[in-house]
Order: structure tokens, then C-alpha cells, then sequence
């Protein structure tokens, strides 16, 4: 029939706005109200991998890039800011 929950992640502390697979389904970005965009290995069993901090308002966005080497986040703040995947989330200059 479909539509079985298969899992829940816990980690945000408001709101989730927003969430994106990578190219090959094994990661998960979930952008969230808490300011915060969460990493999470779904390869792991949904293990949290890591949190990127940098903007001051709600993430209501996140997306990935073709090849997932970059994750573009959209805020409230009115910036959007561009994570380096491939170098552990370092946000690019």
C-alpha cells in the first residue's frame, strides 16, 4: 500500500522548513528555524553527522548541487550561503 513511516530524525530544536537527499540518498539535509542545517547519514540509520551554523535567522531552504559537492541554504536572514560538502561543510567564501 505505501506510506509507511520508516523513520523519524530528532535533533532540530524548532521548526523544519525544509529537506533535501544528496545525489546518491546517503545523506539528508533538513533546514530548520533553529537556524541550523543537520547533516544525517542515511547509510547509518539516520546517524547525525554534523550541524552547520552561520546564518541568523530560519533556514527555510536547502538544496544540493548535482553532483552533491555543494548545499546552497536560503534564510530569513536574506542571505543564501553555499557549503562545500566535499571539504566537511565548510561554508565558501
Amino acid at each position: 500500500n505505501g506510506g509507511e513511516l520508516l523513520q523519524t530524525l530528532t535533533g532540530h530544536t524548532e521548526a523544519v522548513n525544509s529537506v533535501v537527499y544528496n545525489e546518491d540518498s546517503t545523506h539528508l539535509a533538513s533546514g530548520s528555524a533553529d537556524r541550523t542545517i543537520k547533516i544525517w547519514d542515511m547509510s547509518n540509520g539516520g546517524e547525525l553527522l554534523q550541524t552547520l551554523t552561520g546564518h541568523t535567522e530560519a533556514v527555510n531552504s536547502v538544496v544540493y548541487n548535482e553532483d552533491s559537492t555543494h548545499l546552497a541554504s536560503g534564510s530569513a536572514d536574506r542571505t543564501i550561503k553555499i557549503w562545500d560538502m566535499s571539504n566537511g561543510g565548510e561554508l565558501l567564501q
